[in-house]
């Protein structure tokens, strides 16, 4: 029998056989978007105007990913082309043969739920937005330290370390650590380097990968990315994790990164 169009769990199962095949080609990036997103099928009903030939009528169908907004710049065309190769091969296997493109748009989000004396219990001066950690949360348990969330125990010890440069810097030399900050790059989106260091006039972005980043298309997403700060005039270095299990050799690796990037002359 042909998926029904509002067959929830049926849509949500397609679309875990969707990661699953991503999987399977090694995207574990486009995996982890498909994760955090919501399928369903909409009649196209004549908004899309169709080519001569190209198969679309009034009566055709277009997947809909709905997608956090907070990531919604993440879903690149050619990251939706991606997972849309995978799910219009599940489709037909479940026989929408009528599915004819793949697109995003932002999920509505829950409002936050609110007492009726939420006057009284209003804290008197409210915390400032910030873009530390938009993705991950403190309650989430993810490791915090000076107040500061971080993703993963390597990111700590990289912090710590880094944390230990700046102590030792002159005032003349001081640095700035900028842990997963919230970055609007011009063509790719919205992205969260794991550090920006800043010093002397000067930006370094630092990545800590984890073996998932030796993968053919997680290499190549990561190439894009570097290439984008590359624009910017600035250099990435990237640490694997495996690094933070030798913190003397990693703690000379950073010293020397930091003095080749930031203060010498380029």
């Amino acid at each position: 029998m042909p998926l029904e169009d509002d067959a929830e769990n049926d849509l949500d199962r397609v679309l875990g056989q969707t990661r699953h095949l991503l999987g399977e080609g090694g995207d574990e990036l486009a995996q982890r978007l498909v994760l955090q997103a919501k399928l369903l099928l909409r009649r196209d009903g004549g908004y899309f105007h169709p080519i001569p030939d190209d198969n679309w009528t009034a009566a055709s169908y277009e997947a809909v990913l709905e997608v956090p907004p907070r990531a919604e710049g993440e879903y690149t065309q050619e990251m939706i082309s991606r997972i849309w190769a995978k799910l219009e091969t599940v489709l037909k296997r479940h026989d929408r043969h009528d599915v004819f493109g793949l697109v995003t748009e932002p999920m509505l989000e829950p409002l936050p739920a609110v007492a009726p004396d939420w006057r009284n219990n209003a804290p008197e001066t409210a915390v400032p937005p910030t873009n530390q950690a938009r993705r991950e949360r403190a309650d989430g348990g993810y490791p915090r330290r000076d107040g500061l969330t971080f993703t993963s125990r390597a990111e700590v010890v990289v912090y710590e370390l880094l944390a230990g440069i700046q102590r030792e810097c002159p005032p003349e030399k001081a640095l700035a650590i900028l842990p997963l900050p919230g970055a609007k790059l011009r063509d790719a989106g919205v992205r969260s380097p794991d550090f920006v260091v800043i010093g002397n006039g000067h930006a370094l972005v630092i990545e800590v990968d984890g073996p998932h980043h030796y993968g053919t298309t997680r290499k190549a997403d990561d190439a894009d990315r570097d290439r984008h700060w590359d624009r910017c005039g600035v250099r990435t270095i990237r640490i694997g994790t495996h690094h933070v299990d030798h913190p003397e050799a990693l703690d000379r690796l950073l010293r020397e990164e930091l003095r080749r990037w930031l203060f010498q002359p380029r």
